[in-house]
Order: structure tokens, then C-alpha cells, then sequence
């Protein structure tokens, strides 16, 4: 391929959307994106090789799996879950199609919706990959299920993205065994744990941690109901506080140490409901008192108690009252909440014990490329005609592993792509091509790398070789070979990007000597 047929734009302009990240501009002065309009952004001819590329792993891998391809119209994207579901089940289920069954399409998804602000590059539209695999039980599914888990990270893992596979919650209350795929970045916006030991990994918002809840033997005191005074310890931790919220009518009440996050989305999966904030003013609607004389001592018997699961066995502590500058003295939560149900609904704190005592927390931060969910049919809907139907979706963001492979492999002048989804294995740059010697020597190179099956892009470009080789740190091949004046040698410059590794050689001892500088790097 001629670098002159590239499409490589001269004017090195930023996208109309601006992030943080330096690959972005990177790419754009290389030419593997263009401006468009905000959130939106070309993909030009470099960029359509490398994600050509990573649709060949993709397709390699779930060929393996023995998936077949389907495509919905682009409007119609998002749907696929719900069209295949009616397919087999309305139409297909008394014929000749056999479970499990495992389909896939890449397409274009269009989100109007979208609100995301990252420091990397927004769009409103992306390419995804998306799987799906259908079971008559849930056994067939969890085994598919872990195969296609290891799959995706096998994809990855050839496109050598630093990433962590991290137990998440769905928006969907149905979808169980959620596991997201986490590019690694600092720049990331979203936020998982790891321990520092063990192979736990999890999103924040549904992290856990080990925690024990002693019984005490200490004497319960009475409970006292005061003035908050200025000579008390309010940074000891001996606090308890609390949170009004509801679940539609259902008043809930939930307490916990005040040092610690309530975290709402654990909340919502332990209730099977959406939880809300119960405003000053509604106070007395769902819990039968204003909140400037209330008393938890006597809410009516509808209200739900809810405690953390430190806290339960917790004696003689304070409490702080909803009433302004009042405090609950010597609280027993075991006396005081006799019905309260106890369990984990707060953000884990870095340093926190694992939940599989393996080591200790540790936050990161990355971007989510992909997800993975099961489903069983039968527990969300019962209009099937008694048909039960076990469900893997498995999704993979082709344009945002673009950005984000991008991102992990750039430097100060350049991205230096790997291997496998590279735009071009090798880059052939000879100084003067109106060189006769260059010239044929050009062509002896190319024509051993073709038969190689090297892909080779050509710098055919009047240019100085400072400009050619700048250029070419920029779009970031693995192999550069360089032809000079050494031409009339039949001697040739190889650069192998990786390790910066350079050396002079032969034509004849050129594929020689590229197995052994890869094979070193490898």
C-alpha cells in the first residue's frame, strides 16, 4: 500500500471534542481520525485497518466457539436480545434447531442518549460486538458462559490491552452474573477494586469487604435521647447515623457507622427495587412524623429497618438524631431495632480486607469496553407457553478497544501498535525513490515481505527523511525499514519499534535476521 493513497490528512487539527488524553491528538496527526462535528468523529483508513483487524481476532475466536453471524438493521441494534428470544421460542423451537445455539452480529449502535463525559474521546455511536447464546438449561449456560468469558479475554489479550474482567451489577434487576471488562487507565471514570493478594475484582458499587460482627458482652445501658454539647467526641468512632428512603410507599430506615458511604445500587439488588431519598418535606407522609420532632422509637410498625452488618452486635454507641442538635445516647441496635434486617450496603474503603481474606482492597481506574450478563427467561416472564430459555449476552466495544489500545501504547511521538491489530506490520521508507538504486532495492523489499505475508505500507512521498521517519513514529508500524545511500550495497536499515532496536543488514539476510529481532522482543 502507497502512503500517498492513505487518506492521511496534512492539517493536524484537533477533534471538535476534546479529552484529556494525549493519544488523542496522536491519532489525529497520525490520520487515523478526522473531525467531524461534536461527538462525532471520522474513522479514516488507518483506523479501518487496525479495527479490521481486531474483527479478525474477533471472528478467529468465535469461530472456535462455533458462532454464527446475524445483523439487524443499524435502527434496530440494541435489539437483538429480544428479536433472537422471539425467534427461537415463537418460531423455531418445534424445528430442527438444536440448543444451545451461539449468534452473534458487529454493528453499528446508534445512542442519541448519550451523556459521557470522560477524558476520552465521547461519540454517539460505536461498534459493538454482540453475542448471544441460547440454552435450555442453566447448567448449558454458566458452562458456555465461562467459555465465552475466557474467550473475551483471549481477545484481548491478543490486542495486549491491560484490562481486568470485575464482577459488576446490571441496570437490569434479571441479568445475573454481570462481569464488565475494564480497560486500565488513570484517566478512567470508572473506578473497580482489586485485592492486592488475591483474584477478587469488582466494580465500586458493588464491592465487598470481610467483615466480622462480634457478639459483646457488655451490659446494655438505658437509652438516653439529649442535648448535643460541644464537649463531646464527635470523631470517635462509636457514631451511628442513619438514611430516611423509601421503595415506592415502603418507608425504610437504615443505619450505619458514620465514618461509612451508603451505597444505594447494593441497596436496590438486596430489595429487588429502585430506592429513593425521602424528602424533609415527605417525612411525615411516609413515616407518620415531622422530621423536626421525630422518634425512631415510635414509627409505626410498617417502616422497614435496615443495619450494616457491623454494626449489628455493636453495644452502648450513639446515635445522631434527626432532630437538630439532639443525639441518641447507649444504642443497642440489637435492643433498639428488633426486627432490622442486617447486611452489606456501603462503599468498601480502600485498605478493607478482601471479601476472601486474600489480601487488602486497592482502587483503580479504567474504561468499560465490554460486559457480560446471563438471564433466565422463565423467572422474567411467563407468556412463553411454559418454553423455558436460558440467555448469555456477551458485548465487546470495538471502537472504544480501538481508543483505548491507542491509548496504552502511545508515547511522546507516537502509538506504537501491537502486532496483531497493527495498521501495517511493516514500514518500508526509502529516502529518494527517483534513486535508481532505492528504487529497485524498494522493490526487492517489498516483494520478499509480501511473500512473507508482511503487510507493508510504502512511504512514496517527496519528503525529507526526518519528516518520513517523524511521520512514521506517529502512525506506529512494528517493523520500519529504512533505504538510503547504503542502497547501492543492497543494504537496508531494520528498526523493530518495540525494543527500539536498530540494525544494518543485507537484503539477503534481512527475513533472517527480522525472525530473530522479533523473536527477542517476543
Amino acid at each position: 500500500m502507497k502512503q500517498s493513497s492513505l487518506l492521511i490528512p496534512d492539517t493536524h487539527v484537533q477533534l471538535g471534542t476534546k479529552g484529556e488524553d494525549p493519544s488523542q491528538s496522536l491519532l489525529v496527526n497520525a490520520g487515523f481520525l478526522g473531525a467531524f462535528q461534536e461527538q462525532q468523529y471520522v474513522f479514516l483508513p488507518l483506523a479501518m485497518r487496525v479495527i479490521d483487524n481486531i474483527k479478525s481476532i474477533v471472528n478467529e475466536e468465535l469461530e472456535q466457539l462455533s458462532a454464527v453471524e446475524f445483523q439487524l438493521p443499524v435502527q434496530s441494534s440494541l435489539r437483538g436480545e429480544e428479536y433472537l428470544t422471539n425467534f427461537l421460542l415463537k418460531e423455531q423451537m418445534a424445528s430442527s434447531i438444536e440448543l444451545p445455539i451461539h449468534l452473534y452480529q458487529i454493528q453499528t449502535v446508534l445512542d442519541v442518549k448519550t451523556t459521557n463525559k470522560t477524558a476520552f474521546l465521547p461519540s454517539l455511536e460505536s461498534t459493538f460486538l454482540d453475542v448471544f447464546s441460547f440454552h435450555e438449561s442453566q447448567m448449558s449456560l454458566q458452562e458456555n458462559y465461562y467459555r465465552f468469558e475466557k474467550m473475551f479475554e483471549r481477545i484481548l489479550m491478543r490486542c495486549e490491552l491491560a484490562f481486568q474482567n470485575v464482577i459488576a451489577f446490571s441496570e437490569s434487576i434479571e441479568e445475573k452474573q454481570t462481569k464488565e471488562l475494564i480497560a486500565l487507565s488513570p484517566l478512567g471514570d470508572t473506578v473497580f477494586v482489586t485485592s492486592t493478594v488475591g483474584e477478587y475484582r469488582a466494580k465500586l458499587d458493588v464491592a465487598t469487604r470481610f467483615v466480622t460482627s462480634k457478639k459483646s458482652h457488655a451490659t446494655y445501658l438505658p437509652l438516653v435521647h439529649e442535648k448535643l454539647s460541644e464537649d463531646i467526641d464527635q470523631e470517635s468512632g462509636d457514631w451511628l447515623t442513619y438514611r430516611l428512603l423509601r421503595m415506592g410507599k415502603q418507608p425504610i430506615m437504615v443505619f450505619y457507622q458514620s465514618n461509612d458511604q451508603i451505597n444505594l445500587t447494593k441497596l436496590r439488588h438486596f430489595l429487588g427495587g429502585k430506592v429513593v431519598e425521602v424528602k424533609k418535606s415527605e417525612t411525615e407522609k411516609y413515616f407518620g412524623q415531622a422530621l423536626e420532632a421525630f422518634d425512631f422509637q415510635k414509627l409505626p410498625e410498617h417502616v422497614m429497618f435496615l443495619g450494616d452488618t457491623e454494626i449489628e452486635n455493636l453495644t452502648n454507641v450513639k446515635l445522631y438524631s434527626p432532630v437538630k442538635g439532639m443525639y441518641y445516647k447507649n444504642v443497642n441496635p440489637l435492643r433498639e431495632f428488633p426486627t432490622a434486617q442486617y447486611t452489606d450496603f456501603l462503599y468498601v474503603k480502600e485498605g478493607d480486607l478482601a471479601p476472601d481474606e486474600t489480601g487488602t482492597l486497592v482502587f483503580q481506574k479504567g474504561i468499560k469496553i465490554g460486559e457480560m450478563h446471563q438471564k433466565n427467561l422463565s423467572e422474567v416472564s411467563d407468556s412463553i407457553d411454559g418454553k423455558h430459555l436460558s440467555i448469555g449476552h456477551y458485548q465487546l466495544d470495538l471502537s472504544r478497544l480501538f481508543l483505548m489500545i491507542a491509548h496504552q501504547h502511545s508515547h511522546e511521538s507516537g502509538i506504537l501498535w501491537p502486532m496483531e491489530v497493527s495498521p501495517f506490520d511493516v514500514h518500508l521508507i526509502p529516502e529518494d525513490l527517483a534513486d535508481a538504486y532505492q528504487s529497485q532495492l524498494v522493490e526487492e523489499v517489498e516483494a520478499v515481505l509480501v511473500n512473507q505475508e508482511y503487510q507493508v505500507l510504502l512511504d512514496d512521498r517527496e519528503l525529507s527523511m526526518v519528516e518520513k521517519v517523524r511521520e512514521a513514529s506517529l502512525i506506529g508500524c512494528p517493523i520500519v525499514i529504512l533505504i538510503g545511500k547504503k542502497a547501492v550495497e543492497g543494504i537496508v536499515e531494520l528498526k523493530i519499534s518495540a525494543s527500539d532496536a536498530s540494525i544494518e543488514v543485507r537484503k539477503e539476510e534481512l527475513m533472517d535476521t527480522l525472525a530473530i529481532l522479533l523473536q527477542t522482543t517476543e
